[in-house]
């Protein structure tokens, strides 16, 4: 009597993950005119601007297939798409040097701010595949697609919520340096 092996567990990719930095130009010589430009011209949200904004879009998706009396995982996939819009300045000739410090000071605080938000986003795209690794078949399609997809969606919520956290502890960066101390 011969034994059928049981089959290898399927692969599952790492994420695949696209990052895109778009700039909103800005012009003026002193602090007031750049902070109206970035009022004005910054990434708009639920009603509000940005100065930077770090817009992930998380998504994954796999099926599920019966093989042999067994649920197994078919063509899983992750992927994440980091969009990051943040001002771009060029001084103009005659701006002051202290100007010139100050932004790159808040230019810098910016990027590691909006750098902190991509990292949540790729944490949680690594999470996505981490559950799917650990979890990748199970005795009924029904129930693996259930946990998955519950499990998926607590991933996607913690994700969200660290967001929220990280603007919420640093005023949106303001304690990190994103602010104009003029």
């Amino acid at each position: 009597m011969f034994a059928t092996p049981p089959l290898p567990p399927p692969a599952i990719p790492v994420p695949v993950i696209q990052e895109d930095v778009r700039y909103y130009a800005i012009e003026g010589r002193n602090e007031p005119a750049l902070v109206a430009q970035m009022n004005a011209k910054g990434y708009a949200s639920g009603g509000n601007r940005y100065w930077a904004y770090t817009a992930p879009q998380l998504t994954w998706n796999f099926d599920v297939k019966d093989v042999g009396g067994r649920c197994m995982l078919v063509h899983p996939k992750v992927s994440l798409i980091i969009t990051t819009t943040l001002p771009s300045w060029t001084p103009p000739p005659g701006t002051s040097d202290t100007v010139v410090a100050k932004w790159h000071d808040l230019e810098r605080a910016m990027r590691h701010h909006e750098g902190e938000h991509a990292e949540i986003a790729r944490t949680a795209a690594e999470a996505l595949v981490a559950l799917m690794r650990e979890h990748p078949t199970d005795v009924s399609c029904d129930h693996l697609n259930a946990f998955l997809q519950a499990k998926g969606r607590v991933i996607m919520q913690r994700a969200d919520a660290a967001g929220i956290r990280l603007d919420a502890q640093t005023r949106h960066g303001a304690s990190e340096g994103v602010a104009l101390r003029w």
